[in-house]
């Protein structure tokens, strides 16, 4: 208890501060959601069902800019998890960084997401619940091998060129910054580019990643396209297309993902099908998820919903859903599903 307080104060002491200067914003979201969870484990001893309060990757962030004339602007963020399920405060880094931004783009350097992630992330319209697409995309026999956030991430974004955009990132190495260190820490890098175009209703993207020795055995690397249509009135389509490999004998698959959403007055409907194929030459190791859920908008700023979602395995699959981390699998030929009910809130100090 005494910990956590020391904790808030010093938070307090560092906020009031730093809300007082121009062009610092203190932002976040609190995510949370009641579950009942079932995965059928055979294993003796284990419960098969659960409720849970989940937090769905709450965070609290820190940001600013400083004007350096002649259209340069010098950036930085702090961004940190939050677990309001147990009351933890700055349990876990998010985008954490320091750049520079102005005509040329943005160039920045710190602990940030992936091209390959970010050329997608709009698509995945149950981000950050139960149902996130994580649950297969990226995702690659039961293990989140992509959509990571890297650490000593080096990464440039082009301007907005009439909605043409290029990304481009690389990492030397997500483990020590220098010496000594191993040579198996040194090569675990990451690289990673992406092209998008968003213009009217129509939004395209294309991102490629290459990890170095993330795995442990050979090197992974994945594709991804993405693509969605705003047809007005409140109705969007949306997918995403994606080839990847985690390394080592039957490390690849394919994996696709379709979703549909339509907005009737504050209310929002979705729906969303995912599914990943045999990896390598193992028969019967993919898996599908289905998605459902409501999302009520009771002001610009909070939001409720209620949502189901279902992990199908095949025979040998071993995929479950996602919240952040993996938190339940099938086991062989068994579904794992949840339902949820959340409330999520948006703040910001300006």
């Amino acid at each position: 208890m005494k910990k956590r307080l020391i904790a808030v104060a010093v938070a307090t002491a560092l906020i009031a501060p730093l809300t007082a200067q121009a062009g610092v914003e203190v932002y976040g979201q609190a995510r949370m959601s009641v579950d009942y969870v079932n995965n059928d484990d055979p294993t003796a001893g284990n419960d098969k069902s659960a409720m849970s309060v989940s937090n769905n990757v709450s965070r609290i962030g820190f940001k600013g800019d400083e004007d350096l004339g002649s259209g340069l602007k010098a950036i930085w963020q702090i961004e940190q998890r939050v677990d309001y399920d147990t009351g933890g405060f700055a349990t876990g880094a998010r985008n954490t960084f320091l750049g520079l931004a102005g005509g040329f783009g943005t160039a920045q350097f710190g602990k940030y997401e992936t091209p390959l992630r970010l050329v997608t992330q709009r698509i995945d319209i149950f981000s950050d619940t139960r149902a996130d697409y994580n649950a297969i995309i990226g995702n690659v026999g039961g293990t989140l091998v992509f959509d990571k956030r890297s650490n000593n991430l080096i990464s440039y974004s082009s301007p907005d060129m009439q909605g043409f955009k290029v990304s481009a990132a690389y990492a030397p190495s997500d483990k020590t910054d220098d010496l000594p260190r191993t040579t198996a820490d040194g090569d675990k890098n990451v690289a990673g580019v992406s092209a998008s175009y968003g213009n009217g209703p129509l939004y395209l993207g294309v991102g490629y990643e290459s990890q170095g020795n993330y795995t442990g055995t050979n090197d992974a690397k994945a594709t991804r396209l993405g693509g969605s249509w705003d047809f007005g009135q409140g109705t969007t389509i949306g997918g995403v297309w994606e080839t990847a490999d985690k390394g080592g004998a039957n490390g690849d698959r394919n994996a696709w993902y379709v979703n549909a959403a339509h907005k009737i007055g504050y209310t929002t409907l979705k729906a969303a099908v995912a599914g990943a194929g045999d990896l390598g030459s193992t028969a019967d190791s993919g898996a599908m998820q289905y998605s459902l859920g409501a999302f009520h908008a009771l002001s610009k700023t909070t939001e409720v919903y209620a949502l189901y979602t279902m992990v199908n395995n095949d025979k040998n699959g071993g995929y479950g859903l996602w919240n952040g981390q993996l938190t339940a699998k099938g086991y062989g030929d068994k579904s794992v599903y949840a339902l949820s009910l959340g409330m999520n809130i948006k703040f910001s100090s300006k």
